[in-house]
Formats: C-alpha cells, structure tokens, sequence
C-alpha cells in the first residue's frame, strides 16, 4: 500500500517547548533518573494514533480528538505523553484528509518534536493500516523500520511511560501485546427475538484496551493478509496478529488512568476525567497559582455545563461521588 506522509516535525530541543499548558506530566516524570535510566530499551520504538474520527458517535460538531481542554486540542495531550519517552522514535498521527491542515497548525503551534502525520482511511483498521505503512517508508527522513509498533487512541492522554516500557518488552517477545482491564458490567447475549439467552461469567472475561503493542513484522503481514470485512468491521488488532500471524498476545493488567472520551452519552464519566485533569494539572502548578486558578476555572465550567445538560438523577448522582 503506498502512502503519502504529509508533515514531519524537526527534533529540536525540549526547551523550546511552551511552558503552558502543561499538565500531563508522566509516571515516570516524578520518579528518579537512575529508574528512568533502567526503562531504556535498545530497539527502536514507534507509535501509531489512529486519529480520523468525525465525532459521529460524541455528536459534537468537532472531533473529540481536536476538542480544546485548556486552550489546547486533547490530541495534543496524548502526543505529548509519548514525545517525553525518550525511547520512542516516531508517533504517526493519522487523521482524515479534511483535517490535516488542522494537525499540523496543532504541531506547530505546540511545537511537536516526533510527529509524521500521514492521511486516514475510511475505517479505523484502514488508518492503523496507513500508519504503519507509513513507518516502513524509505524515502522519509531518517527512516529506519521500528522493531516494535505501539497502536493506541488519540483521547486517551494519561500514558504512563513503565506501561508503555511492559507494552514495548512484551511485545517485542512474544509478538504482540495489549492492555486489558475487568469488566465493570456483565455481558449477556440474547435470542433472536430480544429474550434473554445467556449471560457470561464476568470473571473469566477482560475488556481490550489500548495500548496494544506489535513487532513490525506481525502487524505489517496481519494487515497484508486481512480480507474487506476485516477493514471495514473488525474491531481489534490482537485478534488480526492471532489470526494471520499465529501470534498469541500477552495481556497486562492496565491502570486505571487509561481513561478514553468516549460517547456524548457518559457524561458522568466525562467529569471523573476532567477531574483527573484537574488533579494532573495541580502537581505541576503548585508554583503556579495563576495557572491552577485557570484550570480550577475551566473545569468547573465544564462540569457546570455537563451538569446542565442531565436530568436531576445525574446531579445527584454526581453530588454523591
């Protein structure tokens, strides 16, 4: 598959980046060097963000990837928590054609360091599949092919750098890896007239999260040897390398600050997240007062008008918690 990457931004010093805002610093950022030092890893890392949503499904007229929190896109966030992992060459941002120019004002104007942008397909497997296409380019500046492709989503910005380092030497082992968490509600499945038939023993199961991490080479043959209905209705990579590859995942237990924004519809969980916002961005702005007074601000207006748009039983719900 050919594929035309768009905008490569140079590796310039960390000190250029802008002071504010800041607010997602990384596990790893707040423990000591020696233990960074020991999360190094000595193959070449590379990060696909699918990143070609319209907002269909959130009902908002602009995609929540492009979504402003604290006057910057949320995209920006989770690029961010991958450009401080010193180990990871090249994140390859993949949004839909429409929305390029877009990505790249974006890049510049927070002046990413590792970004190749690259245009989407027309489903998610199509845009993952361009993405890493795109890593296998020899014509891009200073290409050399990852040992190891990280896939995750462009909303959820809490990455912590340890994770992504047991994703990574994981992967690299066995082939692929991915994030799994509990289910927190059971699933049931019903007869073809709307009854009842079964439900699953929620213990025995886990939902898929992301990160999910692959070599370079399982993940370029999956997507090689996937048929039409898997680009245009399959859901999860780890199935594609199980598949075409014969390689069997190994499934990490995720934290808990995996968060993804989701559907217009989770409003509650929507505060949870701009609460844990707010509580990121008070470790790094306690010599700030400014900054945290803006952010406290901004929070409770979007809590505010959450809040608004919900039937007494949210608020009540949201007063409880």
């Amino acid at each position: 598959m050919e594929v035309s990457p768009v905008y490569m931004q140079s590796d310039d010093s960390e000190q250029d980046r802008p002071a504010y805002p800041r607010v997602f610093p990384t596990g790893e950022a707040r423990k000591s060097d020696h233990l960074k030092a020991g999360l190094c890893v000595d193959f070449p890392v590379s990060v696909v963000l699918p990143a070609g949503g319209t907002g269909e499904r959130t009902g908002l007229q602009t995609p929540k990837q492009f979504c402003p929190f604290l006057g910057r896109p949320l995209i920006s966030y989770t690029i961010e928590s991958f450009e401080r992992v010193s180990w990871i060459q090249t994140v390859v941002v993949v949004v839909a054609k429409e929305n390029i120019g877009l990505m790249m004002d974006i890049i510049q104007r927070f002046l990413h360091k590792k970004v190749l942008v690259v245009p989407g397909g027309s489903t998610r497997h199509r845009s993952i599949c361009n993405g890493v296409a795109a890593l296998g380019e020899q014509r891009r500046p200073a290409a050399h092919k990852p040992k190891v492709v990280i896939i995750h989503d462009a909303v959820r910005p809490f990455v912590d750098e340890d994770f992504l380092h047991k994703i990574a030497t994981a992967a690299k082992e066995q082939g692929a890896a991915g994030a799994i968490r509990p289910l927190v509600s059971t699933v049931i499945a019903t007869t073809s007239e709307g009854y009842l038939d079964h439900s699953l023993e929620r213990a025995k199961y886990r939902a898929s999260e992301m990160p999910q991490g692959f070599t370079y080479d399982v993940i370029c043959e999956a997507y090689q040897k996937c048929t039409e209905s898997d680009f245009e209705f399959g859901t999860e990579c780890l199935h594609l390398a199980l598949q075409y590859c014969g390689t069997n995942a190994k499934l990490i237990d995720g934290p808990p600050t995996l968060w993804k924004v989701s559907v217009k519809t989770t409003c509650f969980r929507m505060v949870l997240i701009l609460l844990t916002f707010l509580s990121w961005s008070f470790l790094v702005s306690l010599q700030d007062s400014e900054q945290w007074d803006r952010s406290a601000s901004r929070v409770a207006d979007i809590a505010s008008a959450l809040i608004r748009d919900r039937n007494p039983a949210f608020v009540g719900q949201l007063l409880q918690a």
